[in-house]
């Protein structure tokens, strides 16, 4: 049971059930006495709040206004709870962080083990997902931050303090075919397949739409995955490519397997960051989890990624 009175809380369940009888097992109590509850509720606010649908109930505009409100309500005082907590118990807590998939092994390379050993009773939840959900949860105060890439159109009531920005390149294994033309093009690139992310990373629809520009037909994705280790895995074994932030930080563990190739039409930048609620506590927890991640990025922000080793140029041909 959160910090808001009985009637928001159960005015919340509903809201996320849209049924009367889930929200009442959801919530131990019977229906009647719930169905009292929003009574209460609607007289007090002098507007009906739910209207029945087929399968139950739905918001009203008025319903939703208030949905809106008590959820950034029950977020400040689940924050205030824990602040209050942490300073009167003076117990380090927990923190939750999410990262991106490219991103999430440097994050925890960051954290561990220095930050278990500085803080030996902090509980760490670590979520990996893309950039759209990582968002949502932030958002949502599902996490307390994240590290990921900007997107296009951030929430309003989000903060993105970026650490770094950083450029892409192709990575192939050491010996692809690619390697052997002097300045491959994205003609070139065409002819061989790719494993990537998920269609909601930035990166991949910015580079479809480089292709598309330029009226070059793809090969259809060979590889989908939210991995990042499966994706280099795959491109060190096989002729498939994928792209990469353009530091070698992230993929050295698979180097001399995989090295990086420029291609000018994919000139792509990103920005990373910490992103957080606008109105959100931030527990010294959280602020010295940050503080590690932005020194570790920091001292890695200067990495090269491979070059490839030229051989006498001749002309790729699809895998």
């Amino acid at each position: 049971m959160s910090l808001l009175n009985r009637e928001l809380d159960y005015f919340l369940t509903i809201c996320e059930t849209r049924n009367l009888a889930r929200a009442a097992e959801a919530l131990d109590v019977s229906q009647p006495a719930l169905t009292r509850s929003l009574q209460r509720l609607e007289a007090r606010f002098a507007a009906k709040l739910f209207v029945r649908a087929p399968r139950g109930v739905e918001l009203t505009p008025i319903g939703a206004a208030l949905r809106a409100r008590v959820e950034t309500a029950r977020m400040t005082l689940d924050d205030a709870e824990t602040e209050v907590a942490q300073l009167s118990a003076g117990k380090v807590g927990k923190v939750r962080i999410g990262a991106g998939p490219i991103w999430a092994r440097l994050v925890s390379r960051s954290l561990f083990p220095r930050f278990i050993v500085e803080r030996p009773a902090a509980q760490v939840q670590f979520h990996i997902a893309f950039n759209v959900e990582l968002f949502k949860l932030v958002e949502g105060g599902k996490l307390d931050f994240a590290v990921c890439g900007l997107l296009d159109t951030p929430p309003p009531n989000i903060v993105f303090h970026e650490l770094l920005g950083t450029g892409l390149v192709v990575v192939v294994r050491n010996d692809h075919p690619l390697t052997a033309i002097r300045k491959p093009t994205l003609r070139d690139l065409a002819e061989f397949r790719a494993a990537a992310p998920g269609t909601a990373m930035r990166v991949r629809k910015i580079a479809e739409e480089r292709f598309a520009t330029l009226g070059i037909r793809t090969q259809p994705y060979a590889i989908e995955t939210n991995s990042w280790e499966a994706i280099l895995d795959a491109v060190a074994t096989t002729d498939l490519y994928s792209m990469a932030p353009r530091h070698a930080a992230l993929w050295r563990g698979w180097a001399p397997r995989l090295v990086a190739i420029d291609i000018p039409e994919l000139d792509i930048k990103q920005r990373i960051g910490v992103v957080s609620r606008a109105d959100a506590y931030l527990s010294p927890l959280a602020a010295r989890a940050i503080e590690l991640i932005k020194g570790s990025l920091a001292e890695s922000a200067n990495d090269e990624p491979v070059r490839p080793t030229r051989a006498k140029p001749v002309r790729a041909t699809a895998a």
